[in-house]
């Protein structure tokens, strides 16, 4: 007889389903999820691919939400995470101000500013999209496209667009951050020395954004590309984290959503409870919850990882054998 897994219900399957609000992205499959749909993480976060030129977020008009927001934008060349392969333009403020860029960046939207919609002017190939609102139910208010003003080209709101890079130390000279080798790839974070402690399972390539390159948002996430069997992490079996955090697993095939070409296994709990996925996945950690080790069991084709913390910094303590 099999034995129950306690702590199954923190492991979701990431797939869409869950109904959007009306006018807020095209028809292209994207998975929404909100805090009820993850044991009540204090978050809503959507997931697709963007396929085609044109408006979203909102396709006609703009959004105030009454909490922050973050818009990423990431290339799905996992040869170079720096490449974008688009140009986006998304207007900002009540100025309707139009910010332009080309490479993978990050849309940094505080609570009650005005901002859509977002238009994908170029593609050479599809890109990633996610967004991860700071409340755990969507909520926002439409302003009409008859009522908004014309569009200007000011730079109040530039320092909203940031580029989706950890930040550069002075002494880095390369203009990528810190470097630290591991298993063929390059880690880019600013926590280096913490962080450089991987496994040959961990990522290729990988950025890290913490609350101080977000204008001070409760907030750091990550973004990468894995193509490697092994565990993650060395120095220790399982960490926690004061703060609510989420392990998001996605594949990089963009006319398949529900396909990540790998398997993974994850312990959950003091008693290292493991559970197998090989289809997109969420994992939840509440507060405090142990987690880990994780291992990559085997990547046909590679996939990304992205955590999302509740939190402007990262703290993960090493749990006690």
């Amino acid at each position: 007889m099999a034995r129950k897994l306690e702590y199954a219900h923190l492991v979701k399957g990431l797939v869409p389903g869950n109904p959007m609000p009306s006018g807020l992205y095209s028809d292209e499959p994207r998975v929404w999820m909100e805090g009820k749909d993850m044991e009540g993480f204090n978050a809503n976060f959507s997931f697709g691919f963007i396929r085609k030129t044109g408006p979203l977020h909102p396709v006609e008009g703009a959004l105030v939400h009454p909490y922050d927001e973050v818009l990423v934008f990431a290339g799905i060349d996992h040869t170079d995470i720096k490449h974008l392969g688009a140009e986006v333009s998304v207007e900002l403020g009540e100025e309707r101000e139009v910010h332009t860029f080309s490479k993978p960046s990050v849309v940094l939207v505080p609570k009650g500013v005005a901002h859509g919609p977002v238009t994908v002017k170029h593609l050479d190939k599809p890109v990633v999209h996610f967004n991860v609102g700071l409340a755990p139910d969507y909520r926002a208010s439409l302003v009409t496209s008859a009522s908004l003003p014309r569009v200007s080209a000011g730079s109040k709101h530039a320092h909203l667009i940031k580029p989706l890079l950890t930040a550069v130390s002075k002494d880095d000279k390369s203009g990528m951050g810190y470097q630290a080798t591991m298993g063929g790839g390059v880690l880019y974070t600013k926590h280096a020395p913490k962080e450089a402690e991987m496994g040959p399972g961990n990522a290729d390539q990988l950025v890290w954004l913490f609350g101080d390159g977000l204008e001070g948002m409760e907030l750091n996430f990550t973004w990468g590309f894995y193509s490697q069997a092994g565990k993650w992490h060395r120095g220790g079996e399982a960490h926690t984290h004061p703060e609510a955090e989420i392990l998001c697993f996605v594949g990089l095939d963009p006319d398949d959503i529900s396909f990540m070409g790998a398997e993974l296994e994850i312990g959950m709990g003091p008693d290292y409870e493991r559970h197998i996925f090989n289809k997109p996945t969420v994992v939840v950690c509440p507060p405090g919850f142990a987690h880990l080790p994780l291992i990559t069991r085997w990547a046909d084709k590679p996939y990304s990882f992205f955590v999302i913390c509740l939190s402007g910094e990262h703290d993960s303590p090493w749990v006690e054998a």
